[in-house]
């Protein structure tokens, strides 16, 4: 019984490691710098984001306000949407 109940448990510890592992993160800041070279945002939280090839940045701007939702992935902070906010 005692196998079973810390089988149990070790599941438990096990699946909510990797669910934390997948919860994005979010972050509202200004645009400091788009580097399109390098698939990067500057926010200024003073952190630098990816973002995906397929992500639409023509329009950022330098000075916009934006509502950030990203993965940590391999230590790299990775883009999952990008909301611009009204001024």
């Amino acid at each position: 019984m005692t196998r079973i109940v810390l089988a149990a448990l070790a599941a438990v510890v096990a699946s909510a490691l990797a669910l934390g592992a997948a919860l994005a993160g979010e972050v509202e800041a200004t645009i400091v710098a788009v580097d399109v070279e390098a698939s990067e945002i500057e926010l200024s939280d003073g952190e630098r984001y990816r973002y995906p090839v397929d992500f639409f940045v023509d329009d950022l701007q330098p000075g916009q306000a934006v509502l950030a939702f990203f993965d940590e992935e391999n230590g790299d902070k990775v883009l999952v949407d990008l909301q611009v906010l009204e001024q």
